[in-house]
């Protein structure tokens, strides 16, 4: 292949499959980690690749403020995702969960201080009906989610799909 006509291409792999391709190198097989992955592109029938990837879903969890700002601190720092830190906890309490014999598992309950009790009488009598009588225009109301028509739906699936295939393209 003449020098002229590569470009560099980014690609991750994992370290330990780096690792794996660099000991050739560091025995003297193979001129580099790239001539591997060369070599190895032109011997290979990518057309009958078959690709397997365990299945995923998307799932939406409630989160503290402060625990989603701490995962997105940490993502960053690791240059990873949230989504493999939060699998790494999981992974490290599912056995402390399974362990449990009862199968619930049990959690402290937290402390929470009440505040005193109001003085009763006819003053705090007043200011609770007052509280129970607020205008309706002073209360917060969330208003429903719009949702969207299945036309537009289908519209936003066909643009990620047309999307992906000109990434993979391209």
């Amino acid at each position: 292949m003449a020098a002229a006509m590569t470009k560099p291409l980014a690609i991750v792999l994992e370290v330990e499959f780096l690792d794996r391709l660099a000991e050739p190198v560091r025995e003297g097989r193979a001129k580099s980690v790239s001539d591997i992955i060369r070599t190895a592109l032109e011997r290979y029938d990518l057309s009958n690749v078959i690709i397997v990837r365990p299945s995923q879903l998307a799932i939406s969890v409630r989160l503290p403020v402060e625990v989603r700002r701490n995962l997105k601190k940490v993502a960053r720092a690791k240059h990873t995702s949230i989504g493999q830190l939060v699998r790494a906890a999981v992974e490290a309490y599912l056995p402390a969960l399974e362990s449990q014999a009862s199968g619930q598992l049990e959690m402290p309950i937290p402390h929470v201080e009440l505040p005193p009790p109001a003085a009763s009488g006819p003053e705090s009598a007043a200011a609770k009906a007052a509280a129970r009588h607020k205008p309706a225009a002073a209360a917060k109301k969330k208003k429903p989610a719009k949702a969207r028509p299945a036309r537009t739906r289908a519209k936003a699936a066909a643009r990620k799909r047309a999307m992906t295939r000109k990434r993979a393209k391209g």
